[in-house]
Parts: structure tokens; C-alpha cells; sequence
């Protein structure tokens, strides 16, 4: 979760199930609180387009829903996964030594659903990862894609963990020795519109 408070306790509800549909008192039972107060949670939350209702088609009783197509809903539901995937990318850091870890895929961008894989790109030599309660704590299984040069992949899915999200250390990108350039470094301080921009460059 974004913060441990009510409206961002609700709304981790969306971002583990994007494709959801759920009623009001379905909510206040997971979050653990009263329904008068989860409504009004509700209403700002449709207020700021991060979700939509619509009326059950028999007893017209209001059905909540993510809003997957606002940037903003996907900008956070990333943010939050990056947050929750701390403790695992120290796992990860500590086991392989790598010089990144970059998510990429679904879940780089606020995409995924809870059937989604966590796709994670590891610049080091493989190793024989144990994320199980990673796995467990998330209810998500890991991805791990391991590679000890990155110019060892294909173009697609250079790309494709390029415009992912840097969660440590850092690829170099262009090499002086072989572009007659400067080295350019996605690190972990970039953003993924840094991220993206190194990878049309």
C-alpha cells in the first residue's frame, strides 16, 4: 500500500484486482471498515477518476471498478508494486550481485492483473533464486529473466526492459569504445520517462 490509511487501503483493493467488480459492503469486509466510511472513500476516489461504478443490472445496487484507462490509476498501481517488491529486489541484490534489476513487462506500467507474472530482468549470471515467500506474500509468481550481457538479447526485448522500471544499479546503454559517444547509464535514479527516452535515443 501507498500508506497505511483507509483510502489507500481501499484502493489496493483495485490495484490487486484491475479487473474486478465489487460492492460496496464486498470492500468495507476486506479493508475492515464500516461501510458509511468506505462509501465516502469510494465517492473521492471516482471524483479523482481513479475508479468507476456502475449500477447491477438487477438490483441496482452501485458496483466499484479500476479505472484502467487513467494514467494516474496505472501510475500508482506501479508505484505501489515497486514499494511491495523491496524486500524481494534486496533478496535479489544479495543472491546475484547483479549490476541491475529492472521490471519490465505488464507490470512496469501499471498493466498487470493478479494473474500476471512479475517480470524481472537480472544483468548477472544465473542463480538459483529462492522467492517463494516472496511469492506467497505478493500471491504472484516471479519471472526471472538472467543474462550476463545485455547485447546478448534481442532487440524486442531490449526494448521492452528498456521502457521498464529500473529498481537498482544501472545498464550502459551506448558504449564510447563502440559509438565513438559518451557512456549513457539507466540507472536507478531514472524514472521510466528516462528509461523510455534512453531507449529511442
Amino acid at each position: 500500500m501507498l500508506q497505511n490509511n483507509n483510502r489507500d487501503r481501499i484502493l489496493n483493493v483495485f490495484f490487486d484486482d484491475p479487473l474486478g467488480e465489487f460492492q460496496l459492503r464486498e470492500i468495507s469486509r476486506k479493508v475492515n471498515v464500516a461501510p458509511p466510511s468506505v462509501k465516502g472513500y469510494l465517492n473521492g476516489l471516482k471524483k479523482d477518476e481513479l475508479i468507476l461504478s456502475t449500477s447491477h443490472k438487477l438490483y441496482k445496487y452501485p458496483i466499484y471498478r479500476a479505472n484502467q484507462e487513467s494514467p494516474y490509476f496505472r501510475f500508482l498501481k506501479k508505484i505501489n508494486l515497486v514499494k511491495e517488491l523491496y524486500p524481494a529486489v534486496e533478496q535479489i541484490r544479495k543472491s546475484c550481485l547483479p549490476d541491475c534489476i529492472i521490471l519490465y513487462g505488464s507490470a512496469s506500467m501499471g498493466e498487470d492483473t493478479k494473474e500476471s507474472d512479475i517480470d524481472v530482468f537480472i544483468l548477472s549470471s544465473p542463480k538459483d533464486l529462492r522467492l517463494e515467500r516472496f511469492e506467497r506474500a505478493l500471491n504472484r509468481k516471479f519471472h526471472c529473466l538472467f543474462r550476463k550481457s545485455f547485447d546478448s538479447l534481442s532487440s524486442e526485448l531490449k526494448n521492452n526492459i528498456l521502457n521498464g522500471y529500473v529498481l537498482y544499479g544501472y545498464i550502459t546503454v551506448f558504449d564510447s569504445r563502440n559509438a565513438g559517444q559518451g557512456k549513457s547509464k539507466v540507472n536507478a535514479a531514472n524514472v521510466s520517462d528516462n528509461i523510455s527516452q534512453n531507449s529511442r535515443d
